[in-house]
């Protein structure tokens, strides 16, 4: 903890720096982050970041006349404690959720829409997603602490059904091909790209309807900079009121 104070604390140092020194006409909004494909990627050779995320977030930054500066972290915590701390503007990707409102004002609108489905093996009886009793019994797979869809959320959490969390997608579709868990739980954008990138075999079935709507957002600080501070007229056009 008290290294990861020290990180924190030295990022921060260099944020006011670079705050006092070279300003431009054209804000930059920085923005924390994690490599979460297809959503935030990063090229290993050149690190150019890109993703569906990301050049949503471009597209908000331009029409509201600001740049972007994204930092990619090495855990999810670290970003979101980047943010919430106000050594960065925001974050991105996330879930709206009531009890980050302490810390983080939402736009109206999501970055992406990641409608969240089940997904099943080819073989498995199940064709379709008739309604959350069907999960009663059943080892359902999630990505770690990811929120996919409210009642969704709270059932695979009870005692009704037996929930198995793992890093990402990938290992997700690896749990479920070898039999570990009856279903998992994603989007099936990010499934798909881990299923393109690995040669995944394609042995599995996603059901309909989805479970619901599930938007990705950028979460701004309360404690952001000041040329975006709530109320001025950049911060508005970034929350889209």
């Amino acid at each position: 903890m008290r290294k990861l104070t020290s990180i924190l604390l030295g990022c921060l140092t260099a944020a006011l720096i670079g705050t006092h020194s070279g300003a431009t006409d054209t804000p930059t909004i920085r923005i924390s982050s994690i490599v979460v494909p297809p959503l935030v990627l990063r090229d290993e050779k050149s690190e150019a970041i890109s993703g569906t995320a990301v050049e949503a977030l471009r597209r908000l930054a331009e029409k509201c006349g600001v740049g972007t500066e994204i930092i990619i972290t090495p855990s999810w915590n670290r970003a979101y404690m980047m943010a919430q701390i106000g050594i960065v503007d925001g974050v991105i990707p996330t879930n709206y959720a009531e009890d980050r409102l302490e810390f983080f004002d939402f736009p109206s609108k999501p970055l992406v829409d990641m409608s969240p489905t089940l997904i099943v093996r080819k073989d498995s009886s199940v064709t379709t997603f008739s309604s959350l009793e069907m999960l009663a019994g059943k080892r359902v797979g999630v990505r770690t602490n990811a929120l996919l869809e409210d009642k969704f959320d709270t059932y695979v959490r009870s005692d009704k059904a037996t929930l198995v969390e793992r890093s990402d997608s990938k290992s997700l579709v690896d749990e479920l091909l070898s039999g570990r868990v009856d279903f998992i739980a994603d989007s099936p954008a990010m499934i798909i790209y881990h299923m393109t990138e690995s040669n995944i075999p394609q042995r599995i079935r996603v059901l309909q309807p989805p479970l619901g709507h599930s938007g990705q957002f950028l979460a701004l600080s309360k404690k952001r900079s000041p040329a975006f501070a709530e109320g001025t007229g950049l911060s508005e056009c970034l929350l889209g009121n």
